[in-house]
């Protein structure tokens, strides 16, 4: 297979049945999510708000409550279709060296696209001290890739891939998912700022919906999202839930005007990755 030939990650022999069977194992997933996510906090939370200071506590509660986003999809596939998680990756034989090739190209990309400066009124201020950041941070990367991969292997292992199997148009298979990432990306808490949240997300699950079908397999994806949240949850993040583990804070919350500056280059960035990712996947 060529990179330049859309192919649904994993293919699926239920084609004729695949709307149905999707819509069923959608809503088996949210139930059996509410109630894994609902049991990881009411354990986990004493438990890890002991063992760490209180922001990062609650940053790596959050990160690896995606473990219950894991576990309802592995029953969901093993109810519905008789497969596990494993099998949403695609062939381990392109999974792994497109991963690692995407990674390769697209974290230089990154760390130039960090190092950009930022307008005044968002230059970072210092959140932790380099040596607890550094005792963390091993913790904090495990999180970030338990939370990248229940996004890559919902949206784009399981969603993109059923309704590939199903419909050719790309603007289904490829739009919908992305559109459903970027709409569980909106946050209230970001005010005017909030639209703008959406269309990054849908922008970025556009980006990874490209690659896995051109790819056939859930490696580039996941090397670029890995790359991306870890930047904005280990480097630099908003002073929030999920900014305990960085180790610097923007000086402002999302629901800033001041970010809308910046938009434009984040969007742009994302463009940027993607045609990184896309030179890898075709070497």
């Amino acid at each position: 297979m060529t990179a330049d030939a859309p192919h649904p990650t994993p293919s699926w022999d239920d084609a004729p049945a695949t709307l149905w069977r999707t819509s069923a194992g959608l809503c088996i997933f949210i139930v059996l999510y509410g109630l894994l996510i609902s049991l990881w906090f009411m354990t986990a939370t004493s438990l890890i708000a002991g063992l760490l200071p209180g922001p990062a506590a609650a940053t790596v509660l959050m990160l690896f409550s995606f473990a219950s986003a894991l576990l309802a999809l592995e029953l969901v596939l093993r109810a519905l279709h008789g497969r596990g998680l494993i099998a949403l990756t695609g062939p381990g034989a392109l999974f792994w060296p497109q991963l690692l090739r995407v990674a390769l190209h697209a974290l230089p990309v990154v760390v130039v696209l960090s190092l950009l400066p930022l307008p005044d009124a968002l230059t970072p201020v210092r959140h932790l001290d380099l040596a607890p950041w550094l005792a963390l941070l091993p913790l904090a990367l495990a999180g970030v890739a338990v939370q990248i991969a229940a996004e890559e292997f919902l949206f784009r292992g399981y969603l993109q891939s059923r309704l590939q199997a199903r419909f050719r148009h790309p603007v289904l298979w490829l739009g919908l998912p992305a559109l459903f990432f970027g709409l569980l990306h909106f946050d209230p808490a970001g005010g005017d700022n909030a639209p703008w949240f959406v269309l990054y997300a849908t922008l970025f699950g556009l980006v990874t919906g490209d690659l896995t079908a051109r790819s056939g397999s859930l490696g580039p994806a996941m090397a670029l999202h890995f790359l991306n949240n870890c930047i904005a949850l280990t480097v630099t993040s908003f002073p929030d839930g999920l900014g305990g583990l960085s180790l610097w804070h923007l000086p402002v919350r999302p629901d800033d005007p001041a970010l809308q500056a910046v938009i434009p280059l984040e969007l742009g960035a994302t463009l940027v990755l993607w045609l990184a990712a896309r030179v890898a996947i075709r070497r």
